[in-house]
C-alpha cells in the first residue's frame, strides 16, 4: 500500500505520512485489490512513486476540513510556503509551512479519498526527522532507521505543537524555510520510499493489516480475497515495488557520479539491477541477457539447483559463459540497498 506526502510534514510525513501515504496512494489501494479495490476507491491504476516532484496549485481544496486544519497551523504560528500538487500522485495536494522561530515544518495533505491529516517535522543535518502526525494509517514499520514519529489522529495542532516541542532534540537541526523546503521536501521522501522499498516483500497478512487500516480510515469496506486472488495481489505488489526500486537504484546512482550524462545517454536503454530482492530465477535471467538462451540453460539450471542469493547467482553464471556473452558492470550503490548495475556490451 502507499501514499505520500510533503513539508515538514512532509519531511515527517515522508518518514510517517509520506511512507503511509505511500502506503495509501500508491501501493495501499492501486496495485492491491486492482480492479476491484480501483473500483472501490475509484483510485487510478498507478505504480509507486519512487521519487516525485512538487507543483504550485492554486486549486479548490477537496475535504472540507482542509481549510480549518491550515487556519490552526497560520494560529500557532506557522508561515505558509505555499499549496502544491504531487504529479505522481493522483488526487494529491498539500499546503506547506514553516515556524519561523522553531525551523520545523509543516503541511496539510489533502487527498480524493483520504480523510485529511497534518504532519509537524523537525528535520536534522543528517536528514533524520522527529514527526507529529495525525496521519491515521500510520504504520510504525515505514519509518527509517534513526527517525521518529508520534501518530495520534486526534491531535490538534496545538497539541501536536507542544508534542514536538518536547521531544528531546537528536542532533543538528536542520531549519526549515520557505526556500529549502521543496529540495528537503523531495529528499525525504526519496529517503522514506527507499527505505520501504529496501525491506522484504509484503505477505498477505501485512497486506490485509494495511488494508485494514485503510478501510478504518476511509470507512471503505476492505474486498474479500481467496487465496488465488490473494496471490495475484501479492505479484502484482512485488512487480510494483521491484519497478518502483529499479528506478530509487537507478537516481541512487546518477547521484553518485560513477558514470558521466553523455555514458549514461548511451547504454541507459540496457541496463539491468541485479540485487537480493529479486528471485534467483529472475537473477539468473538478467545474466543470460546476451547469452545464447539454449547454451546457457544448462548453466542456469546448475547453478539456481545451488540455491544461493540473488546476486549471486547473477555472479555464478556470469562467470561460467563465455566471456564475449558477459554483461559488463556500470557500478555498484549501497541504497536503498547493495545493488549492482550492469550494461550488455553492443
Amino acid at each position: 500500500m502507499t501514499v505520500l506526502q510533503i513539508l515538514a510534514v512532509v519531511l515527517a510525513t515522508l518518514v510517517g505520512f509520506v511512507v503511509l501515504l505511500l502506503l495509501l496512494l500508491r501501493f495501499a489501494l492501486p496495485w492491491w485489490l486492482s480492479r476491484k479495490i480501483a473500483a472501490m476507491a475509484d483510485l487510478p491504476q498507478t505504480g509507486i512513486a519512487a521519487r516525485i516532484t512538487l507543483v504550485p496549485n492554486v486549486q479548490t481544496w477537496q475535504q472540507p476540513g482542509t481549510a480549518g486544519q491550515v487556519d490552526a497551523l497560520l494560529a500557532a504560528g506557522f508561515d505558509e510556503v505555499g499549496r502544491f500538487s504531487v504529479p505522481e500522485m493522483p488526487t494529491m495536494q498539500l499546503w506547506a509551512g514553516v515556524h519561523p522561530q522553531d525551523g520545523v515544518a509543516a503541511a496539510v495533505y489533502d487527498h480524493g479519498k483520504m480523510p485529511v491529516f497534518f504532519d509537524l517535522v523537525r528535520v536534522y543535518a543528517d536528514y533524520a526527522t522527529c514527526t507529529v502526525t495525525t496521519n491515521p494509517i500510520h504504520d510504525p514499520d515505514n519509518v527509517p532507521q534513526g527517525s521518529a514519529c508520534i501518530a495520534d489522529p486526534a491531535m490538534t495542532a496545538a497539541a501536536a505543537q507542544d508534542i514536538l516541542r518536547a521531544q528531546p532534540l537528536a542532533g543538528t537541526v536542520l531549519p526549515m524555510d520557505a526556500e529549502n523546503f521543496g529540495p528537503i521536501f523531495i529528499e525525504l521522501y526519496a529517503r522514506s520510499i527507499d527505505h520501504i522499498l529496501s525491506k522484504n516483500m509484503p505477505d498477505a497478512d501485512k497486506m490485509r493489516r494495511v488494508g485494514a487500516r485503510v478501510s478504518e480510515a476511509t470507512g471503505t469496506p476492505v474486498p474479500e480475497l481467496d487465496d488465488k486472488q490473494m496471490q495475484w495481489a501479492i505479484e502484482m505488489e512485488r512487480g510494483n515495488r521491484l519497478s518502483a526500486l529499479q528506478e530509487a537504484i537507478i537516481d541512487r546512482f546518477l547521484q553518485s557520479g560513477q558514470v558521466d550524462a553523455r555514458e549514461w545517454e548511451r547504454v541507459r536503454d540496457r541496463v539491468v539491477v541485479v540485487h537480493d530482492l529479486l528471485s534467483r530465477e529472475d537473477a539468473a535471467d538478467l545474466a543470460r541477457m546476451a547469452a545464447d538462451w539454449d547454451a546457457s540453460g544448462p548453466v542456469a539450471e546448475s547453478v539456481l539447483s545451488q540455491m544461493l542469493s540473488p546476486i549471486d547467482t547473477f555472479e555464478h553464471i556470469a562467470v561460467l559463459l563465455p566471456e564475449t556473452q558477459r554483461l559488463r558492470l556500470l557500478g555498484e550503490v549501497d541504497h536503498p540497498l547493495y545493488s549492482q548495475l550492469y550494461v550488455a556490451n553492443v
